[in-house]
């Protein structure tokens, strides 16, 4: 099939670049992860687990723009995508809780 989900003549499907990513994750080899996902979502943008892992990765890598972005991105396909909900909300609160931090650091004089 035309959407990357099927291997055919040897090419490497969505959800096998997906299964080579969540293990390179767990092996906490994260610049892999980055790297197979991708391929995973060029080839299948519609896989909504794969868009919540890439942002899991991202999240780790310290790029907490980008795993929003693509949190946002697997609700946009599968909106009932729990994981990436439950992961969008807690770093949108997370960052939330560290912007108001460092504002109430800098009033009190405290710079960061």
């Amino acid at each position: 099939m035309a959407d990357g989900t099927e291997n055919t003549l040897g090419r490497l499907s969505a959800q096998d670049y997906h299964r080579i990513g969540v293990r390179a994750l767990e092996a906490q080899r994260l610049e892999d992860a980055v790297i197979a996902l991708r391929h995973a979502v060029e080839l299948n943008p519609h896989m909504g687990r794969t868009w919540n892992d890439l942002g899991v990765v991202m999240e780790a890598l310290g790029n907490p723009r980008e795993a929003i972005r693509c949190y946002r991105q697997a609700l946009a396909v599968q909106p009932d995508n729990q994981d990436a909900r439950g992961n969008l909300s807690m770093l949108m609160l997370q960052m939330n809780m560290a912007h108001t931090l460092r504002r109430h650091a800098m009033s009190a004089g405290a710079s960061y």
